[in-house]
């Protein structure tokens, strides 16, 4: 399957770097981490010359896509076997998905994404 990409509007935390991209055909937010194999696609994408789509100004619809593209990333993180720990990961899911209800009655730009766990295991 060929994909395409979409550029993650910067923000203010991470010093108003890009940090990650949208895959637009399944809405995976694909972070920077050299250790993600989507993240190895997307750089062979880009060496091919394909540029992503810039970032559009944030919505709603824009955070609760994102919102949905994380947990969706992530959700191998709450499966039986999972070497990592489970309760941190869960702690994190629970953050992403009460942001709509986390930020109610500020604008998007207000949202301010919780810290990703290790994926290091706990014995690690």
């Amino acid at each position: 399957m060929i994909y395409t990409y979409k550029k993650c509007k910067t923000e203010a935390k991470f010093g108003n770097k890009e940090v990650s991209v949208i895959r637009k055909e399944d809405g995976a937010c694909i972070p920077f981490d050299p250790a993600n194999r989507d993240y190895q696609e997307y750089l062979a994408w880009v060496a091919e010359g394909n540029t992503a789509e810039a970032a559009d100004g944030l919505t709603w619809d824009s955070i609760r896509a994102k919102r949905d593209g994380i947990l969706q990333s992530t959700d191998w993180t709450m499966t039986t076997g999972a070497s990592v720990d489970q309760a941190q990961w869960a702690a994190y899911r629970q953050n992403i998905r009460d942001i709509p209800q986390t930020y109610s009655g500020k604008t998007p730009d207000e949202v301010v994404w919780p810290t990703q766990p290790s994926t290091a295991g706990p014995n690690s």
